[in-house]
């Protein structure tokens, strides 16, 4: 450490090889290297600003200021505890640096906060899953309300009120347009896997929600067609453009820059939003990864839409092409091995019918699909064919895959044998003659492929001209407008790349980020001119590094385009010539790197973003991206309309319309100029263009950053996340915005930070600003003296510092800290030395203090127990109130339960009653009926019977003594047949009467049976619960012999434990005397053996000895079985005893 070297103990962030930057705790710093200590976290994921929390330990380390920009390590934006200051919009942030961004973004992402404000910039960062809270149409209204439609006037910024979102860009962009009238646009970059193509996505549907106006939460209102399109035109550009790629499982290999089209009509009333209706899009693409159409990465994927057509259903790729049924994704070449993949949830077979339905809103259906289809289809054909060498000449060449070569053909409807012969020959023109060239085989294959690349980028720009026929407002829209309308731009462009090799495509990726990397750059500066200019801050010392000389150096006239240009059109031109003559030519370039340790294909660059090294094989042959005149040609004999017709067709529109504003259209120039028809002139052209037509727009910006490459949401790998800030130039706007005074804080900020410099006491109440300047003036003092510029600056609102003054100020700040603590602590001496002495002269009383506080303790005491028998009767009361009230509760319970069911049972009774009465009564009335009936039917034909008789004995008396006239026969015959007709009226009055006593008969049998299934049904519920009380009984005498068992069996365990305690009683006085008849055993023997000299004798009361001995051990045995079997015996009883009280408790609940 140096001399100069100072204590302090600010937080602060170091650099570190693996993790870019590491909160560290400054402990000394000198002129030259300063002290830390560094805690040390367990991994990346827990290395946060907790003020060492989370730190398994510390470590102290010296390290070296010179690393550092200004020898000032960056300081970090905590509070007293050490944890992070978290803050939406990081301008907010006192000390704004790389190390606080990153640390700052870090915070929110693991919180699933993605978005985080920086100014106008909002940074994006991808959380790997769908936050649908932050993307209901509750927040989409809210971020339209604030931002958009509550025109209450106010100095207070509308952002401030809400959080950082990509809905506030969106929701500004169509503020600007509506209220200004200026066009927008808006810039999402970052790398692949960032979520740009989902950010634009996010933007767009927000805009068409917005062109609605101003509605309700839940209101629904139908969707113009011409919007549905728009909306709907980004899942067609993905299928067809978007890859897998090894970061990104659906990553867009082209840029587009989607123009939302809008209709602003006059206001409906004085100061309101005109209402702004999205009237159509248009849409231009940028160089579509052609080399992926041929080949790619084990790892990764060609193009979506190959996969989808290969998923679908057999019979729908029948009707595209009959070759196409039962095939793999192993079946081409150019796909190769079949991954399992869901984009969205949806695996390619069902994303195959949502294109379909996609292009079917653009009108693009029956045949006109088909042909698509068979274009694309074509691409995968021609992969297979395979070439070689032809027979008996090595410098000709033939298709060796005849039937790849038929099938081929028949999907493109040119002949096979034409078809190889534009694969294996050039025409070649010279002077007035025109000959055929052989091509070797690996030349050939590069001619097939180079014809199956340019086929499906002309594909891609068909689509792309039917997507803006189908959205474009000249065409689609019904309004009153047709042309000059309002403009919202949306560029989804690849972000800077920097590989292990580098190609043409990095160079032309990189080439158009440095032309956007200027106008952000412009746009910043302005940004800081405005802030400066609002805080009343001079501009002089505003500085900042712009890429001028990067561009000069790609597109300048003696530039790498016009060499690689140059070398195009040259004969024999190569790659390792240009890139000499590139080098040669841009030797005084400070952008140009030319290490004599790079090889001769090699060449660097110097980006805003980092170093990047270009290895230049390939390049001429990339930049020319031509195909042979015989392709051309062959070509047009195709039967497929999009191959014959549009193979030169560059344009996006069809027609004229929008010709005059298509930002892709370079001025067409003279044939003999053979540098306008290459690949990076053409991209240049489109990019001139398109930059023109940022820079009439009012242009805001999305950074979207990856943080991790895991693919794992609220997880961020520091390393990846600074390259990924410093390639989307967030760290060069800070570089800018902090350009003359790096760090600033607000006023009251300041004053509660540095307060304790300032050891005169106030009188007056001052002016915050002026407070703050008089703190620093005289704080500075010494600084100042230093400078001949001012070293702060204070504003309207905040206070500007210079590099290092900040960190100056830190350092007196812990110094004024020490001085306060050497007040505090005289203070406390002085106290102390106080107390002892007072301390003394209260000894002396020590006596009668005791008895005092004895008596006081004793009262308080007392009162305490008071207190708690008081306590403890309220409580005891409480319970038997508790008890009573539960009582009741539990009555009227029981009496609330079963009252319904008496009244229910009542009820039944009642109609059973009710029933039976019913019965009986209807049973009376039928007897009385049919008493009466056959009492009138026995009357009817008694009287009947006798008026007859009697009529019969009248007329034979008549005709026997009288014997009158014919006349008066007659008349009694007429007499007879009117009985006879009365007769027949009593017999149907008396069919009558029997069929209401059958049906009365009916009656009664029915209600007989209802009677019979009522009694039926109260028996068998009097059975069941005869049943129920039968098996209660039994279950309770169960119950009781069981209990009985129990009693039974503990009576028998004692009896058998007092055995048990007997036998072994006995069994121990066995042993004993066993081992004292053991015992003096062994001392016959003993004796014998010592004292007997007849040896034969010894022997055998040693066999005996023995013998016993053995005989002892078997009894031991036996013994010690059968006390196990005792036990085993005794646990039994107490076994079944338990499982009786099992028993017993069962049936007792």
């Amino acid at each position: 450490m140096g001399k100069d070297s100072g204590t302090t103990g600010n937080h602060v962030y170091i650099m570190h090889k693996e993790y870019a930057w590491i909160p560290a705790l400054l402990l000394e710093q000198g002129k030259d290297d300063a002290k830390v200590s560094i805690p040390q976290y367990a991994e990346e994921a827990k290395i946060l600003n907790d003020g060492g929390k989370g730190a398994t330990s510390y470590k102290e380390e010296v390290i070296k200021l010179k690393h550092y920009p200004g020898k000032v390590i960056p300081l970090a934006n905590v509070d007293k505890g050490g944890m992070l200051i978290e803050k939406e919009d990081m301008v907010d942030l006192p000390y704004l640096h790389e190390a606080a961004i990153l640390y700052n973004l870090k915070a929110r992402h693991v919180k699933n906060l993605p978005y985080t404000r920086t100014g106008d910039i909002v940074i994006a960062c991808n959380p790997y899953q769908w936050i649908a809270e932050i993307y209901t149409e509750e927040q989409q209204i809210l971020y339209a309300k604030k931002l958009v439609w509550d025109t209450s006037p106010g100095d207070v910024d509308p952002r401030k009120s809400i959080k950082p979102h990509v809905y506030e860009t969106s929701a500004l962009c169509y503020k600007g347009l509506a209220v200004d009238g200026v066009d927008q646009s808006v810039l999402v970059s970052g790398e692949s896997g960032a979520g740009k193509t989902e950010t634009v996505k996010i933007c767009m549907n927000h805009m068409a929600s917005l062109q609605r106006g101003p509605v309700a939460p839940g209101s629904k209102q139908e969707q113009n067609v011409v919007v549905q399109r728009v909306v709907e035109s980004n899942p067609l550009l993905e299928a067809f453009g978007n890859a897998k790629t090894r970061r990104n499982d659906n990553s867009s290999r082209f840029g587009k820059y989607i123009q939302l089209q809008f209709d602003r009509l006059e206001p409906t009333s004085i100061g309101g939003i005109p209402p702004t209706k999205l009237a159509g899009s248009k849409c231009d693409v940028y160089l579509l990864e052609k080399s992926r159409i041929t080949s790619h990465d084990d790892t990764e994927r060609t193009y979506h839409i190959f996969y989808q057509i290969i998923a679908a259903k057999d019979n729908d790729k029948t009707e595209i092409w009959s070759g196409l049924k039962g095939t793999k994704c192993a079946s081409f070449k150019y796909v190769g091995k079949e991954f399992e993949l869901k984009i969205d949830g949806m695996t390619d077979d069902q994303h195959y019918y949502e294109t379909v339905k996609s292009l079917a809103g653009i009108g693009v259906t029956g045949e006109k699909l088909m042909i698509l289809m068979r274009a694309i289809t074509t691409t995968l054909a021609l992969g297979n064919i395979a070439f070689g060498p032809r027979s008996g000449d090595s410098e000709a060449s033939e298709v060796t895959s005849k039937n790849d070569l038929a099938a081929a053909s028949d999907i493109i409807g040119i002949p096979a044998a034409d078809l190889e012969l534009a694969f294996v020959e050039r025409t070649m023109v010279t002077r007035g003659e025109t000959f055929k060239v052989p091509l070797k085989y690996d030349a050939a294959k590069d001619s097939c492929d180079a014809f199956a690349k340019e086929i499906y980028s002309k594909v891609f720009l068909w689509l792309v001209r039917e997507i803006n026929d189908s959205t474009v407002a000249e065409k689609n829209y019904d309004g009153a407008r047709k042309s000059d309308f309002g403009v919202i731009g949306l560029l989804d462009i690849f972000g800077f790349e920097s590989f292990p090799v580098n190609g043409f495509e990095q160079l032309a990726i990189n080439y158009a980020n440095e032309k956007l990397q200027k106008k952000f750059t412009h746009d910043i500066f302005q940004t800081v001119q405005e802030e400066y200019k609002f805080e009343g801050i001079a501009l002089n010392d505003i500085r900042y590094d712009d890429n001028s000389d990067v561009l000069a150096l790609i597109e300048g006239r003696t530039g790498l385009l016009a060499m690689l240009n140059e070398e195009c059109v040259r004969p024999k031109g190569s790659d390792k010539e240009f890139v000499y003559k590139a080098i040669q030519g841009n030797k005084q370039s400070p952008c140009l790197i030319a290490d004599r340790l790079l090889g001769p294909m090699d060449f660097g660059i110097h980006h805003y973003a980092g170093k990047v090294v270009y290895y230049a094989e390939g390049f001429i042959a990339r930049n020319l991206d031509t195909i042979s005149a015989d392709l051309i040609q062959i070509a047009k004999k195709s039967t497929n309309d999009i191959i014959a017709n549009h193979l030169q067709n560059e344009k996006m529109m069809n027609g004229d319309v929008g010709a005059s504003d298509a930002p892709h259209q370079a001025p067409k120039r003279g044939k003999s100029n053979i540098a306008s028809d290459t690949l990076w002139t053409k991209f240049k052209n489109q990019l001139t263009a398109l930059m023109k037509s940022l820079n009439e727009t009012q242009s805001r910006y999305i950074r979207c950053v990856k943080p991790n490459t895991l693919k794992q949401p609220c997880v961020m790998q520091h390393m990846t996340t600074i390259e990924q800030l410093r390639c989307a130039g967030v760290v060069a706007a800070v570089t800018i915005s902090r350009s003359a005074f790096p760090n600033r804080l607000d006023h009251r900020a300041c004053l509660g930070r540095f307060k304790v410099l300032n050891r005169i006491k106030k009188k007056d109440k001052m002016d915050p600003k002026d407070e703050v300047e008089a703190l620093l003036t005289s704080c500075l003092a010494p600084l100042q003296a230093q400078s001949d510029k001012p070293v702060f600056v204070v504003g309207k609102t905040r206070v500007y510092f210079k590099m290092g003054v900040l960190e100056f100020l830190e350092g007196e700040r812990m110094k004024g800290f020490d001085q306060w603590a050497f007040d505090i602590q005289r203070s406390t001496r002085g106290w102390l030395v106080r107390k002892a002495n007072s301390g003394l002269k209260m000894m002396s009383k020590g006596p009668r203090v005791i008895p005092i506080q004895c008596w006081w303790r004793s009262y308080l005491a007392r009162k305490q127990l008071k207190k708690l028998r008081k306590a403890k009767k309220g409580q005891k009361k409480a319970a038997k109130k508790q008890f009573k009230a539960a009582i009741k509760i539990q009555a009227h319970a029981r009496g609330f339960l079963w009252r319904p069911k008496f009244k229910e049972m009542v009820k039944e009774k009642r109609e059973k009653d009710a029933t039976k009465q019913k019965i009986k009564d209807m049973e009376s009335a039928l007897r009385d009926l049919e008493l009466q009936r056959q009492k009138e039917v026995s009357e009817a034909r008694e009287a009947a019977e006798k008026e007859m008789d009697e009529y019969r004995s009248k007329m034979k008396k008549e005709l026997g003594a009288n014997k009158e006239t014919a006349k008066k026969a007659a008349q009694q015959q007429t007499l007879i047949d009117e009985s006879g007709k009365i007769i027949e009226y009593l017999r149907k009055e008396n069919t009558k009467l029997r069929n209401q006593n059958e049906n009365m008969r009916k009656d009664f049998r029915s209600l007989k049976e209802n009677n019979q299934r009522l009694m039926e049904a109260n028996a068998s519920a009097g059975e069941s619960f005869a049943a129920l009380n039968e098996h209660a009984k039994q279950l309770n005498a169960t119950n009781a012999k069981l209990i009985k068992n129990v009693e039974a069996y503990k009576k028998q365990l004692e009896k058998l434990k007092d055995d048990l305690k007997t036998r072994q009683a006995y069994y121990l006085a066995e042993a004993e005397a066993r081992l004292a008849y053991q015992k003096t055993m062994a001392q016959i023997v003993g004796a014998v053996q010592d004292k007997c000299r007849d040896p034969q004798l010894v022997e055998d009361v040693v066999i005996m000895a023995l013998e016993c001995e053995a005989e002892a051990k078997s009894e031991r045995a036996a013994l010690e079985g059968k006390k196990s079997q005792d036990a085993t015996a005794s646990t039994k009883p107490s076994t079944a005893a338990q499982y009786a009280d099992d028993d017993s408790d069962s049936d007792s609940d």
